[in-house]
């Protein structure tokens, strides 16, 4: 009875607001009234959109460091094909101009008689499906340049009247190729959990001392730091500052940096606010391109392969100024999207802390973290790896972080990197004095390359290329 008794009421409530609304909104009622209907354009379609297969971006950059490269370029659709539906992929020169203009680049075509596709490129989406790859062998040989960037644009053709292909940049995929062929002494494989340290004030070149019983180097990727982010007050602008240990590094780059590149070491440039009213996470967004051109010139002026942000010891910022604007992820999230677009063949990393890396800001118009953070370093204590942020895998983040002088971090946990499918490991500052140390701590990289590390043999003095025997010379 009690059930009879609510359902009644409820309906007589139901009516009786009913009539309510109907009476309230009687003076609002506009008859013949034109529908806006531009927010129903497109419901309709099925858009296609080109990507490379493997990592779902439309912006690659690929290392050959063997003769024969083979990726798989994917062409998905926004929603499900009702029927077996086609297009094909082709090699189109012609959109070369329209990227390096975008991103003021100068990026030369790769040779195309080295790339190659399968089927000569044709994709077929079955019915109830909503993508289609095939496989693209991209060759090296004598003709590359070594350490040079080449382009290769893929563009979507002779698609199917079925599916829309919206603007350019949804048809098209395009791939950064460097020739690392003579440059392999870092690589360790394809797959394996790498390493990146940051040289804080020593010599760079004692990189050199930490390889495997196998002869490759121990480390990836090299940061000397840091640079600093500054005002300009004449310019009106942020500048790149560079102190004293940076500046030498520069000046002697052929010296200090370039003998790393020459066995295939990345050398990126950490990039630290510096105390006045600019910071990597207080640009605005015309701020933040104009800094992204300037690191961009610096990277191609000194052959240098990236940039690293750390969001620290910025000031209070002048809330009227135009290159300005008050601190957040969001402003964070904007200077590594531009740096990206204003080098898209570097690296761009960042160090985990603060509002450098945030979950609440994956994306920036429109284009997702994946495609403007390359590398995600930890703080101490802290595992990127295992939480990353948007698109990002625990490919693209450390999962360990070692601080060397203070100690902190603990040993190297190889296996624990791999289990949870990390794909970086961080250092800071090692130095030739507290090498016994360093090199203990690190005695689990076997466990990842399946090779000890050598004692060390050399050491280098800071500003000084000459190789000192490791210990005799330590005095």
């Amino acid at each position: 009875m009690k059930q009879k008794y609510l359902i009644t009421g409820l309906m007589v409530a139901i009516f009786a607001g009913g009539i309510t609304c109907l009476t309230s909104c009687d003076d609002d009622l506009v008859i013949n009234k034109a529908i806006d209907e531009s927010t129903y354009t497109g419901i309709y379609e099925n858009n296609g959109y080109l990507r490379d297969g493997k990592s779902n971006l439309s912006s690659n950059v690929v290392e050959l460091y063997k003769d024969t490269y083979t990726t798989s370029v994917k062409m998905s659709l926004s929603k499900m094909a009702s029927t077996s539906t086609s297009a094909q992929v082709i090699i189109d020169a012609d959109y070369l101009d329209t990227y390096n203009k975008e991103h003021e680049t100068d990026f030369e075509l790769y040779p195309a008689h080295l790339v190659s596709f399968k089927n000569d490129g044709k994709l077929i989406v079955d019915a109830q499906t909503k993508s289609a790859q095939t496989d693209i062998t991209i060759q090296a040989d004598g003709t590359l340049k070594e350490d040079k960037t080449y382009a290769l644009p893929i563009a979507l053709t002779h698609v199917s009247s079925d599916i829309t292909v919206k603007d350019e940049k949804a048809g098209h995929c395009i791939y950064l190729i460097k020739d690392m062929r003579k440059l392999g002494n870092t690589y360790k494989g394809e797959d394996v959990v790498k390493s990146f340290v940051f040289f804080d004030g020593t010599n760079p070149l004692n990189a050199l001392s930490f390889q495997l019983e196998n002869g490759k180097l121990l480390w990836d990727v090299v940061s000397p730091f840091a640079a600093n982010i500054n005002w300009d007050a004449q310019a009106q602008r942020p500048y790149l500052k560079c102190n004293a240990y940076i500046q030498y590094l520069l000046d002697n780059n052929e010296k200090f940096l370039q003998p790393l590149r020459k066995r295939g070491t990345k050398i990126v440039l950490g990039i630290l606010s510096n105390g006045d009213i600019t910071g990597v996470a207080q640009l605005s967004k015309q701020g933040a391109k104009d800094f992204a051109r300037e690191l961009a010139q610096y990277c191609k002026a000194y052959n240098l392969d990236g940039v690293c942000f750390d969001d620290e010891y910025e000031g209070a910022y002048d809330p009227n100024n135009p290159a300005l604007t008050k601190p957040s992820e969001e402003v964070a999230a904007r200077l590594c999207y531009e740096t990206k677009q204003a080098m898209p063949d570097k690296i761009v990393a960042v160090y985990a802390l603060k509002r450098m890396y945030s979950s609440k800001a994956t994306v920036v118009d429109g284009v997702t973290i994946k495609n403007w953070i390359d590398i995600v370093v930890g703080d101490y204590g802290r595992d990127p790896s295992q939480v990353p942020y948007g698109d990002l895998t625990s490919k693209e983040c450390s999962g360990q972080s070692m601080e060397f002088v203070r100690g902190t971090g603990g040993d190297l946990q190889g296996q624990r990197l791999i289990n949870q499918g990390s794909g970086w490991f961080m250092g800071f500052s090692p130095k030739p004095e507290n090498y016994d140390n360093v090199f203990r701590r690190l005695s689990d990289v076997k466990t990842l390359y399946d090779s000890p590390l050598q004692a060390p043999t050399v050491f280098y003095k800071d500003n000084d290329a000459t190789p000192y025997q490791y210990p005799d010379d330590l005095q």
